[in-house]
C-alpha cells in the first residue's frame, strides 16, 4: 500500500500545476494577441489597397477628362463665343479645371513645337544637350550617333557609332539604319546613358515635324524651360503674353527671350504650325483634391504630387481623329 502524500507534497504538486496553467495560458494568449495584430495589419493593408486602387481609378477617369476636354477644345469652332475666355484656347497652356471628385490639368501641343529626330536641326539639338548640362565632347558624340543611327551605311562619323558599338554591349542591340519611329529612340542612341530617365523623349522631341523648326506658340512645358533657359520670370511672361494676344510674334518672341537667348534661337523658331496635323494631350488627375487644397498647395510652395497621368498622340485630319498612342501611369 503506498504512502500517503504529505500535505506539504501536496501543496508543491498544485503549485507546479498552477504554474504550468499560468504558462499555458500566457502562449495562448500571445498567440491570439498576434494572430489578431496579423488579422488588424491585413485587414489595414487591405483597405489601404482598395483605396489605392479607388484614387487610381479616380485619377485616371480625370485624366481622361482632361483629354478629352482638351481635344473638344481644340477641335470645337463655334460661330459665336458666349465667353471670352473660352475664345482663347492656346496650345501648350497648363489649363486647370475641378469636377466633384478632384482636379485635373492638361495642355495640348502641336508636334510642330518639338525637335524631330528626322530632320535634324543641329544648332538647337547642341542648344539643348548644353542645357542639358552635357560637355560640348558629349554633345558631338550624341549628335553623330543619332545620324549614323539613321543612316543605312557602317561607316563611322568622327564620333559616331554603328553597329559594332552596340553590338559589344551587355545587352547588344541593332541600330535602326534608317528613318527613327518613335521618340525614345533617342535614349537607345550612343552617349545618350547620361540623359536617360532625366525627361521623357516625347517632351522634347517628335518624328512628326518636317520642318526642321519650332512652333514657338506650341511649346511643351520642358520645351519651354528649355527655350527660357529655366528662368521663371520669363516663363510667366509667356504664358501672359499668350493670355494677352493669343499668337506670338518674333518681336515678342525676342522681348520674352532676350536678346541673346533670342539670337541663339531664332533661326530654329517659327511661329505657326502650318500644315502639320499631329498633337500630343498631356493631362493628370488627382483624386480628392479641391480648388481650396490646390490652391493652398501652390501658395506653400509644394511640387505637384503623385497622380495619374494620360498623354495621346494622334492626327486630326478634318473632324476626324486618329489615334496613334495612348499612354497612362502614375506621374
Amino acid at each position: 500500500m503506498a504512502p500517503h502524500m504529505t500535505s506539504k507534497a501536496r501543496e508543491k504538486k498544485n503549485t507546479g500545476q498552477q504554474g504550468f496553467a499560468l504558462v499555458v495560458v500566457i502562449v495562448i494568449m500571445l498567440l491570439i494577441s498576434f494572430l489578431a495584430a496579423q488579422l488588424i495589419l491585413n485587414v489595414r493593408t487591405e483597405l489601404r489597397v482598395a483605396f489605392n486602387d479607388k484614387e487610381r481609378a479616380v485619377g485616371l477617369c480625370l485624366a481622361e477628362a482632361g483629354v478629352n476636354l482638351g481635344l473638344f477644345r481644340l477641335v470645337d469652332k463655334p460661330v459665336e463665343y458666349s465667353n471670352e475666355d473660352y475664345e482663347k484656347f492656346l496650345e501648350g497652356y497648363p489649363y486647370d479645371a475641378f469636377l466633384d471628385t478632384g482636379h485635373f490639368n492638361y495642355y495640348v501641343v502641336n508636334e510642330s513645337g518639338k525637335l524631330d529626330l528626322n530632320k535634324l536641326n543641329r544648332p538647337l539639338l547642341e542648344l539643348f544637350l548644353e542645357y542639358m548640362k552635357l560637355e560640348a565632347e558629349e554633345r558631338e558624340v550624341i549628335i553623330d550617333s543619332l545620324q549614323d543611327w539613321q543612316d543605312s551605311d557602317d561607316l563611322h562619323r568622327l564620333n559616331g557609332a554603328e553597329l559594332d558599338t552596340y553590338q559589344a554591349l551587355d545587352d547588344p542591340y541593332i541600330p535602326r539604319n534608317g528613318r527613327i519611329l518613335e521618340p525614345a529612340e533617342f535614349f537607345l542612341i550612343n552617349g545618350t546613358e547620361k540623359l536617360a530617365g532625366v525627361f521623357r523623349a516625347s517632351d522634347i522631341f517628335t518624328v512628326h515635324n518636317s520642318t526642321g523648326t519650332i512652333n514657338f506658340n506650341s511649346l511643351t512645358p520642358l520645351m519651354l524651360d528649355f527655350l527660357t533657359e529655366g528662368d521663371a520670370e520669363k516663363k510667366k511672361a509667356y504664358q501672359e503674353a499668350q493670355e494677352l494676344y493669343g499668337t506670338l510674334d518674333q518681336e515678342q518672341a525676342r522681348q520674352i527671350l532676350g536678346d541673346e537667348r533670342f539670337d541663339q534661337c531664332s533661326a530654329g523658331l517659327t511661329y505657326a504650325s502650318g500644315s502639320n496635323r499631329f498633337y500630343t494631350i498631356a493631362a493628370r488627375g488627382e483624386a480628392g483634391v479641391d480648388a481650396d487644397a490646390l490652391a493652398a498647395r501652390q501658395a506653400d510652395g509644394k511640387q505637384q504630387t503623385a497622380a495619374m497621368e494620360v498623354r495621346v498622340l494622334f492626327e486630326l485630319k478634318g473632324g476626324k481623329v486618329n489615334y496613334f498612342s495612348w499612354e497612362e501611369g502614375w506621374s
